[in-house]
């Protein structure tokens, strides 16, 4: 598949000049000057046109969004967890904590909310822009105007779904900021800021070009996309979130929002349907080698040319820096053990979801140990041209931001919310688990799966939220479900306990969790790979030690590092650190207290809103 490079060498060329087209919001809803050009000039050419609206894009290129907004700040779930200091430190970690209310002056709070009502402005601006320009009015010449108002409309909603589920209500505007505008504007109610983002789209959509249609394919919004968010939206609209009062609660209209989701999904379904890749490795493997195939899995990615995007820095397979040529990367978000063991073994997602191993200076495998898991679907190594031994961020991996496996799921979630787990829906999710597992176990792990789920309504539920887990890890979507289904706490409290019992049954040797490993053993093979004893059961007799009874025995033996005991202290018998501090706070281990997901808004903010603005209410205080 030939690389497209249009859509992310016009991003890249566009953070240089935009400033030249719009004039940058240095604060909130604020601008320092006008436009250089007025709307008139700039919406009068398809040309000049979609360069205003690659403006919008560009945005997705600053740290806000790379390391931020589209990983960071999705920890932690059930899936996807950081690694949290001893106490509040005013940084990310309070995020991965639950503690972000003590971090009201976290600079990142600040620079990600200015970074996106900065893109809800350039896109307001062209909304504004393209709807009176004369191109658009003409019939016979509006075909890629009305393509450039439905990005911009997408991109706006999409920013706005950011930002709710951060920040709950915030402020809503629609049109461009202009000199004498009220700068500071109160919260709104998330509901309505998601429902008039639906009509948005809904309207638009049957005026957009499909991926195949495009310069730029999937790396530019899309029909496919559109209609895809449009059932994500309606979803969250339909779901819980966090209200005022701290409770966690949805409007009573959620079934119409559910209908909407479901024939949304459905319509994409029936006019853009498309096979899933079989290589579910493929899919990622394709990021990282800058191929981007339309009709395909991906609806749409995060175009990132090389010097830009933290996939593979920040996220990702670790590879530590030395004098090789791929620079170095980490893994801020890690997968543990409780959610790595929910897997089938026969599940083929499974080794491209997680990743035991890392990569040392020297490029040698080395084993991660239980509490720094990485996904594995990004590999810097994996790029076509190293990008030098001092190199860290700007990976150029495009981040996904859709794939049809999402609509085939959103699709039978909302389906067996109408109407129970009917034939149509139980078929989009055997697709899913049909990639999932090699044919020859599809009548056991597909076909009778599916079957002994669909009883009721309430468990074919449950197995929508195993499948999302199992078919989207470590790609940071896990948050904004358990926020929808009012979940996140419930989840939580799952992974502590079954952390904790794993830690005790791995030291007792008996117990539900008494299977797993309590030690992993490893060999290091010519090539400096590693070759693993068994990661999923405990051995019956322990193999060959090497330096073990004696320094010097069992040369060619196997090493050995802590595996499932190291849930728990094994001198205290408590739980461990790791446990303990992870989602440090959220207490209720019952799972029935509202998780304290809301991010407090940055005291800069608040004081310069003049008392508009404050974090009262919403579990802040």
């Amino acid at each position: 598949m030939k690389k497209l490079t249009i859509m992310k060498k016009t991003i890249i060329t566009t953070l240089v000049a935009v400033a030249v087209i719009f004039a940058s919001c240095s604060k909130f809803l604020d601008t320092d000057s006008p436009s250089a050009f007025t709307d008139t000039y700039i919406f009068a050419n398809e040309t000049d046109a979609q360069k205003a609206v690659m403006s919008v894009y560009a945005l997705f290129n600053q740290d806000a969004f790379t390391s931020r907004l589209s990983n960071v700040f999705t920890g932690n779930t059930d899936i996807e967890c950081g690694g949290v200091g001893a106490a509040p430190d005013n940084s990310r970690r309070d995020v991965w904590s639950l503690e972000a209310k003590l971090s009201p002056t976290f600079v990142d709070f600040k620079t990600t909310w200015n970074n996106t009502y900065n893109a809800i402005n350039r896109a307001n601006e062209c909304i504004e822009g393209i709807q009176s320009s004369a191109l658009y009015k003409d019939p016979a010449k509006n075909k890629v105007m009305k393509q450039l108002l439905g990005e911009a409309l997408t991109l706006r909603a999409y920013w706005y779904y950011i930002l709710q589920n951060f920040w709950a209500d915030v402020p809503y505007k629609t049109t461009g900021t202009k000199a004498g505008d009220q700068f500071y504007l109160p919260r709104m109610d998330r509901d309505t800021i998601l429902a008039n983002g639906i009509k948005d789209l809904i309207a638009i959509e049957p005026e957009m070009m499909w991926a195949d249609q495009l310069t730029g394919g999937i790396e530019r919004i899309n029909r496919e996309f559109v209609l895809g968010m449009i059932s994500r939206l309606a979803l969250t609209r339909a779901g819980y979130s966090m209200r005022f009062d701290g409770t966690m609660q949805r409007k009573s209209d959620y079934a119409d929002y559910y209908k909407i989701a479901r024939d949304y999904a459905k319509k994409l379904m029936d006019l853009k349907d498309r096979p899933l890749n079989p290589d579910y490795a493929k899919i990622f493997l394709n990021e990282c080698k800058n191929v981007t195939p339309v009709n395909d899995d991906v609806l749409y990615e995060v175009a990132f040319q090389a010097g830009y995007g933290d996939v593979a820095w920040n996220h990702g397979v670790r590879v530590d820096a030395g004098t090789h040529p791929y620079g170095a990367g980490s893994a801020y978000l890690c997968l543990p053990i409780s959610y790595m063991y929910t897997f089938d073994k026969a599940d083929k997602r499974f080794p491209t979801t997680f990743s035991i191993i890392y990569y040392d200076k020297d490029l040698k495998q080395q084993p991660t140990g239980p509490t720094s898991i990485a996904p594995n679907k990004w590999n810097r190594l994996l790029l076509n041209t190293p990008p030098g031994a001092a190199s860290a961020k700007g990976t150029g991996i495009n981040w996904p931001m859709m794939r049809y496996s999402d609509v085939l799921l959103m699709f039978a979630e909302a389906d067996n919310e109408l109407n129970g787990p009917t034939a149509e829906a139980k078929s989009a999710l055997t697709r899913v688990r049909q990639r999932a597992f090699d044919a020859s176990v599809w009548t056991d792990k597909v076909t009778n799966y599916v079957n002994t789920v669909s009883g009721s309504k309430a468990t074919f539920f449950t197995a929508i939220v195993n499948e999302r887990a199992w078919e989207f890890g470590g790609e940071c979507m896990r948050k904004y479900d358990l926020i929808r289904w009012n979940l996140y706490g419930k989840k939580i409290a799952e992974s502590r306990l079954n952390l904790i019992q794993m830690g005790i049954d791995a030291y007792n040797g008996t117990g539900t969790y008494a299977v797993l490993p309590a030690y992993l053993y490893y060999k290091t093979n010519a090539d400096f790979t590693l070759a693993f004893y068994d990661i999923w059961n405990k051995p019956t007799i322990e193999p060959p030690v090497k330096d073990s009874p004696n320094k010097g025995d069992n040369p060619d033996g196997y090493t050995k590092i802590s595996w499932a005991r190291s849930m728990i202290n094994t001198t205290t018998l408590e739980p461990a650190t790791y446990v303990t501090t992870t989602w440090r706070g959220y207490t209720d281990n019952s799972g029935t207290a509202p998780a304290p997901y809301v991010l407090p808004i940055h005291s800069e903010i608040i004081i310069s809103s003049l008392g508009v603005l404050n974090n009262d209410g919403y579990g802040l205080k």
